[in-house]
């Protein structure tokens, strides 16, 4: 069953393997070096096991996400927001009204004020990319470029009233102070994994809970219409997916922990082993790519292809190896820009939407 996507119909184990892939650094939930980004800092460390971690000191996300928010009534201001006022510490802003000069410092922040129908006045994004992801429409909004090296008086002279990100791209302690003493600042753990709660989240800040609310219900009942369709489309057995990415200098299977895996779990698809862990993704080399075990494959590519082991993984030997490939399942090269750069509602509707057609096609 095909639908409207959901922001423009209402702006409402496995841990213990080994793999021979590389030490993980950079990444959406993983890293705060850029939305999916295959260079940056903020990596997990000395991490040697092939899993992509969590960066330092992040690893209870979900724990400090659900204490995030606040208690005024819908539409109510002034508010006092709950956030992350300094690295693993849960603080309290206060804005005065509902703001109407917003600056976003990432993709998934700018995703979720376009769906709710506010334009922001400024965005950043990671140092690696030189524009948001296309399906997002920035209008005259400033580019701040990257959020690791923010121009403080730019910003300033914005006058913004309120900034909203992530303490994952704003690891700095100092730097979150001098956000909060330009404008109320609002920051979430992390993109991806908890990207549902960060929309809400968000959505408090500027006092459209309500809206966030019946967008986020769409959500869940168009997820379920197409985990349905692909149910029927694999002859009524819930396929098992796997998610991989190239990127420079490495390649991922993405995991339970990232803004698809929650999707596909949304949706009441399998993950394949490999796949089915509680971390952002597991890397791999690419004589290893037949790990992506799953019944339907998607892949995608980060950045220039000519950077990455695209060409030589999809032409080489063992692509014929992988069992979606072998076994003639359902295999798409997906959009980057949406599937693994999405970070939000709009994002998470159009991955729907593609993952809608690729089930009407397999039937």
């Amino acid at each position: 069953m095909r639908r409207a996507p959901l922001a423009l119909a209402s702006l409402a184990v496995v841990a213990a393997l080994v793999l021979s892939g590389c030490t993980s650094t950079g990444n959406e939930t993983a890293d705060k070096g850029g939305q999916e980004q295959a260079a940056g800092g903020g990596g997990a460390g000395d991490n040697q096991s092939g899993i992509a971690t969590g960066q330092e000191g992040f690893q209870n996300v979900r724990e400090l996400t659900s204490q995030l928010g606040t208690d005024a009534e819908p539409g109510e201001f002034p508010r006092t927001i709950k956030n992350i006022t300094a690295n693993e510490t849960i603080g309290e802003t206060e804005i005065p009204a509902k703001p109407a000069r917003v600056v976003v410092l990432d993709s998934g922040e700018l995703d979720n004020m376009i769906a709710l129908g506010i334009e922001p006045i400024a965005y950043a994004h990671s140092e690696s990319m030189t524009s948001m992801p296309d399906y997002l429409d920035v209008g005259d909004a400033v580019d701040l470029g990257s959020y690791d090296a923010l121009d403080l008086e730019q910003l300033k002279n914005l006058e913004p009233d309120l900034i909203i990100g992530t303490s994952l791209r704003i690891d700095d302690d100092g730097l979150k102070a001098k956000l909060q003493d330009i404008a109320p600042t609002v920051l979430a753990v992390r993109p991806g994994v908890t990207w549902k709660e960060n929309f809400s989240l968000f959505a408090a800040a500027v006092g459209e809970e309500e809206k966030a609310a019946e967008i986020l219900a769409d959500y869940e009942e168009h997820v379920a219409e197409v985990g349905a369709d692909v149910v029927e489309a694999n002859g009524g057995e819930a396929p098992s997916i796997s998610m991989l990415r190239f990127m420079a200098g490495r390649i991922r299977l993405y995991a339970n922990d990232s803004f698809i895996g929650v999707i596909l779990q949304d949706a009441g698809l399998k993950r394949p082993e490999m796949e089915d862990i509680d971390e952002l993704a597991a890397e791999i080399s690419p004589e290893e790519v037949t790990l992506a075990a799953g019944d339907w494959l998607f892949w995608g590519t980060y950045g220039e292809p000519d950077s990455t082991d695209q060409a030589s993984v999809v032409d080489g030997p063992l692509w014929g190896e992988i069992p979606a490939v072998k076994n003639g399942g359902v295999v798409e090269q997906i959009s980057d820009d949406i599937w693994y750069l999405g970070l939000g509602t709009l994002g998470a509707e159009l991955v729907l939407d593609q993952l809608d057609e690729f089930a009407d096609a397999a039937k």
